[in-house]
């Protein structure tokens, strides 16, 4: 069994690697943090090591050469390679050739692995991380987009200096999928400089509308455009973030003495989902459109749907069972029916959001239907 040990694994990346690592491989993982007793691990034959430990904002300008050159030495000096292709990886950043005391501990850092890890057994691999987002993430430390996911949450302004500032994000999940790769494959045998990411170019301005976007309907039926990466991964950033509270609300719901209708998801770019449950013996519907479809899947029950073209000739009945669902056509009046013992309840989804002011909803009589 491969054993990796993992560095700074209460961290932002660790708290994401260490499980995925686990459930995904099947590797012999062992967690070390800042209250690991390396003493009682030293000298442990390992695979790998993916070293992640390290500081953005030490409490001294001395910490960032302790926490990111210090400490991964020390690293190294405790453990001993398995076998031939035992790997360091030593996470670094994008700003390393910044002439500041982070920039400048990252990459003396780098510097050192570089030569003491091959001394030592180990094959060096550098991971020169770009900006990174997600789950678990620290506010006002790790990345922007964790602090500007805090603020929208307080309902405080974001802290932006040029919305049009160019950057380069990488979802914490697809720097997961390339560590797990990496030591899958030994890719990265031969040692070396990882510098090319699945990231994605964005502005601070881009990131910030997106996230308030969020925000302002978080308690509506309205869905993100999921098909859009960036926005599926800040949008599942975002509920990350929020309490259990703040993830529950209550949908509007229309009942009367027939059933009880609610809009559930809304989107510009899948139309819109609903609840719709009838009561024994009552009917729905009785109306056509022009251009909207719907498809109806009945979860529960037992209904007959009954339909005509509005342009005239025979009506055709069918009983449609619980996990059968069906399609509606323009100019056709349909019409559901419960024909069973307990209440009926049907999901549906329409090619389009509702609109009470065209709402393509007409009765029989031509009288058009306001829900």
């Amino acid at each position: 069994m491969t054993r990796v040990i993992v560095t700074g694994a209460s961290g932002f990346v660790g708290q994401n690697l260490v499980p995925a690592l686990k459930a995904r491989t099947g590797h012999d993982v062992i967690a070390v943090t800042r209250d690991t007793a390396l003493d009682t691990i030293g000298d442990t034959p390992v695979d790998h090591i993916i070293h992640l430990a390290g500081a953005n904002l030490p409490a001294t300008e001395s910490g960032f050469l302790t926490d990111n050159v210090d400490y991964a030495q020390r690293i190294l000096s405790y453990f001993r390679p398995a076998s031939l292709g035992a790997s360091f990886h030593y996470a670094s950043s994008i700003q390393v050739n910044r002439d500041d005391a982070y920039g400048r501990s990252k990459k003396a850092g780098e510097d050192m692995v570089c030569r003491l890890a091959p001394e030592a057994g180990w094959t060096p691999v550098i991971w020169r991380l770009p900006n990174l987002f997600g789950k678990w993430c620290r506010p006002n430390y790790n990345s922007f987009v964790a602090t500007f996911m805090n603020q929208a949450i307080k309902g405080e302004p974001f802290s932006i200096d040029n919305p049009q500032s160019q950057v380069e994000l990488l979802y914490i999940d697809n720097l997961i999928d390339m560590f797990i790769e990496a030591l899958a494959t030994n890719a990265v045998s031969q040692g070396g400089y990882v510098k090319d990411f699945n990231t994605t170019r964005t502005t601070v301005g881009e990131v910030a509308e997106l996230i308030e976007g969020f925000r302002r309907t978080l308690d509506t039926t309205r869905i993100p455009v999921v098909g859009d990466t960036l926005v599926k991964q800040l949008h599942a950033t975002f509920l990350s973030y929020l309490d259990q509270d703040a993830r529950l609300f209550g949908p509007s719901r229309f009942a009367a003495a027939t059933g009880s209708f609610s809009e559930l998801y809304k989107s510009e770019s899948f139309g819109q989902v609903s609840s719709l449950t009838i009561e024994p013996g009552a009917s729905r519907g009785a109306h056509y459109h022009h251009t909207k479809i719907e498809n109806f899947h009945l979860a529960v029950g037992k209904v007959e749907l009954s339909e005509y073209d509005i342009r005239g000739g025979e009506t055709l009945v069918r009983t449609i069972e619980a996990g059968q669902s069906f399609w509606t056509r323009p100019g056709w009046v349909h019409t559901l029916t419960n024909t069973g013992e307990g209440p009926a309840a049907l999901v549906v989804w329409a090619n389009e959001i509702f609109d009470h002011d065209r709402p393509d909803t007409y009765r029989p009589n031509g009288t058009n239907r306001q829900k």
